[in-house]
């Protein structure tokens, strides 16, 4: 898979009609808010004018009426080229579901109309919230598509036509038959013939051979045991109805005497929640994504935003659905998913895939590129993920020795700021504020230590109250908080702790990185971060608070008095510690801990180097020096990166203990041999006689691969 660009994450909110019309509220990134605006009800009920890009100019001017609205999204389009655009219309107002808002045009002036569910540069959805976690992106190869084409025998006996089941299985063949053949896709049947393959050539004209199931055929009961053998997509081509009457959704499988049966919404969906909660398969087996190639499965019922199949799926916690809203012709919908698996299995994110599949069947001049729906329930879009690069004279024995380590207990994470951008304004953006408030008249206004230096000067209190604030207002606006009112009091540990955090952030981010690293139960972590979310996250696991310990760098040695001290009790995976080595935002105590200014790096680096046996206690030392030290979400210009291997580990007795293994996550986007040879010769100046293995890839990818094989792990 390739790695796409970026987008920044545009929430169009549309909520429950008021008296002044349908409120809206536009955030990006969960930071940026724009005033809110509202939309006019007499617009509806919506009515075509049979000219699909008419009537998408109609659908965006309603939208954008609004003059608040309408400066919104033109600054939002000028300063991000790039948008993921959310449509997340709320459960009070399910009639606006009704309108086929696939077909937003963004008409400019002596220019030609932007289809924004079609082009390559705003991936669309609708936008589905909730409290179940929809689960990360699956790494695993083949990914597993099970394709299940109903053909019962008595099709007429309930006046539903016929169609050509064969045409629509080989063109799901032809669309990933390359991907097949080099293993990245597995296509399997459901219902096929006892005994009966299928052999296509690829485009280089290799025969390919693909396996189908055996069991004629398509049941209900047939479909849900194919699936606890573990697919990632479930892939749907039949009949559909909806009664507006009862509010229920149907498809069309076959009983066991291959006769008509209808399958209600409730059941299919109950069906999909009992293999989504089985405990007894692994995370990356389950089911990601639902493709409904049914002529009315994507209907909804207005009077419940969560009636109908699709979004009904995504309730049971499946993270997308593909599902049509209309009648669509056979040939545009054959196109339309051949381009959308093509797509999807390149880069791996569904709303993109959709976009460039309707693209195709516009440049193709097919009619009905409006009628496939995505709901969603992903912020980021991204159903399958990359493993990334290892960059050692023996990869292949990272993992093993990694989980190894972990297994007994003798790994040490080291926490950097790439670990909490879900929550919290990065350094650079902190930066950005305090130096708009400042009036800081130097260049480097993204570089915090800088800024900080320049306005700590003359009152460090105060900076580091308005940094709590900053960070404070930053965490409530990214979990769509209020704002609170009391100016300089904010502590963010608090704030952190009263918002529930650990229960909320399950909604807002796929495998959140704290909570998965909880689940390796080790009995140190230590971070540079001045949250407490590493505590939070092994409080929910263990069921008990953290312990969290702060290093009293600004105190004097001789006021201190207690070298060589030891943890007690001592630290262990049922009773783990948190060693915050540059502070936290907490209370006024708390607050003189941290490290934040250029002299304070600097006077925390000559304390650290001389006082270590002071500062720390005996055991975190001695298992800095025995254990793999594994350092996340850190660039390999952060100060404080170089603050730990300057100031912290040059007094690590690494002859006693041997090798040490240092594993290093580095954030980049490609892994060229010179980067490599640059950052590989950055380590060994400070561990030259350890085994230093490098993960080129993000935080969330190491963490999504760590947590992947850690479970395989432990199952064997």
């Amino acid at each position: 898979m390739s790695k796409r660009a970026g987008y920044a994450d545009v929430e169009i909110r549309i909520l429950e009609r008021q008296e002044q019309g349908y409120p809206v509220e536009i955030t990006v990134d969960d930071a940026q808010e724009f005033p809110r605006g509202y939309l006019d009800p007499s617009f509806l009920p919506w009515h075509s004018e049979d000219d699909p890009e008419r009537d998408g100019q109609r659908i965006f001017q309603w939208l954008f009426n609004d003059e608040r609205l309408r400066a919104a999204w033109v600054e939002v389009r000028g300063a991000q080229p790039l948008r993921r655009v959310r449509l997340r219309i709320d459960a009070a107002a399910p009639e606006l579901h009704a309108l086929p808002w696939e077909l937003l045009h963004e008409a400019h002036a002596d220019q030609t109309p932007i289809a924004l569910a079609a082009s390559g540069s705003t991936p669309f959805s609708r936008y589905l919230a909730g409290t179940w976690q929809p689960g990360g992106p699956i790494l695993k190869r083949p990914i597993r598509i099970l394709v299940v084409i109903p053909e019962p025998k008595d099709f007429a006996t309930y006046g539903l036509e016929a169609f050509d089941t064969e045409a629509e299985w080989r063109n799901l063949q032809e669309s990933v038959s390359g991907l097949a053949n080099e293993g990245v896709v597995e296509l399997v049947r459901l219902g096929a013939p006892s005994g009966a393959g299928f052999s296509i050539r690829d485009r280089e004209g290799n025969q390919v051979t693909v396996g189908v199931s055996t069991t004629p055929p398509a049941t209900f009961s047939a479909l849900e045991a194919a699936l606890k053998q573990g697919y990632h997509i479930l892939h749907f081509v039949g009949h559909g109805a909806f009664d507006p009457q009862t509010g229920t959704a149907l498809i069309v499988m076959a009983n066991e005497q291959n006769e008509v049966e209808f399958i209600r919404d409730a059941d299919f969906s109950a069906m999909l929640a009992r293999l989504l909660a089985a405990t007894d398969q692994r995370q990356d087996d389950k089911l990601r994504l639902v493709y409904l190639d049914s002529c009315a499965t994507a209907t909804r019922d207005t009077g419940d935003a969560f009636r109908g199949f699709a979004p009904a799926l995504v309730r049971t916690g499946v993270p997308a659905v593909v599902a049509m809203q209309d009648l669509i012709e056979v040939t545009s919908g054959q196109a339309f998913s051949g381009a959308f698996y093509r797509q999807l299995l390149q880069h791996g994110q569904v709303d993109l895939a959709c976009n460039e599949a309707r693209g195709a069947l516009l440049t193709a001049q097919l009619p009905g590129a409006e009628i496939p729906v995505l709901f969603m329930r992903l912020r980021n879009g991204l159903l399958f993920g990359q493993r990334g690069q290892i960059l050692s004279d023996q990869a292949s024995s990272f993992w093993n020795t990694l989980l190894d380590n972990i297994a007994n207990g003798e790994c040490t994470p080291f926490l950097g700021p790439g670990l909490t951008a879900d929550f919290l304004p990065t350094p650079a953006e902190i930066a950005e504020e305090l130096a708009l408030s400042n009036s800081y008249p130097f260049l480097d206004h993204r570089d915090l230590p800088s800024v900080a230096q320049f306005i700590g000067t003359t009152d460090l209190r105060r900076l580091l109250r308005e940094v709590q604030r900053i960070t404070a207002d930053g965490f409530r606006r990214r979990l769509g908080l209020k704002p609170d009112g009391r100016v300089g009091r904010q502590r963010l540990t608090e704030v952190i702790t009263a918002a529930d955090w650990s229960q909320v952030c399950q909604q807002l981010v796929e495998n959140e990185i704290h909570h998965q690293l909880a689940d390796l139960r080790l009995p140190l972590y230590i971070t540079t971060n001045q949250d407490n979310f590493m505590a939070l996250a092994l409080e929910a696991r263990l069921g008990h608070p953290t312990r969290r310990i702060l290093v009293d760098w600004r105190t004097a040695r001789q006021q201190i008095g207690r070298p060589q001290y030891n943890l007690d009790p001592p630290a262990s995976p049922d009773d783990p510690v948190v060693l915050h080595l540059f502070g936290s935002l907490g209370d006024d105590q708390e607050l003189l801990s941290v490290v934040l200014t250029e002299d304070d790096h600097l006077d925390y680096l000559a304390r650290i180097a001389r006082d270590y046996e002071y500062l720390l206690p005996t055991d975190v030392t001695s298992a800095l020096a025995s254990t793999t030290l594994l350092f996340l979400g850190y660039h390999i210009d952060d100060l404080a990166l170089k603050v730990i291997l300057r100031g912290l580990l040059t007094n690590l007795d690494l002859e006693r203990w041997g090798m040490l293994h240092v594993a290093v996550q580095v954030e980049a986007d490609t892994a060229e041999d010179a980067k490599q040879n640059e950052v590989i010769r950055y380590f060994e100046r400070y561990f030259s006689r350890s085994k230093i293995d490098v993960y080129w890839g993000s935080a969330h990818q190491f963490v999504s691969d760590l947590a992947t094989r850690w479970q395989e792990y432990q199952h064997g």
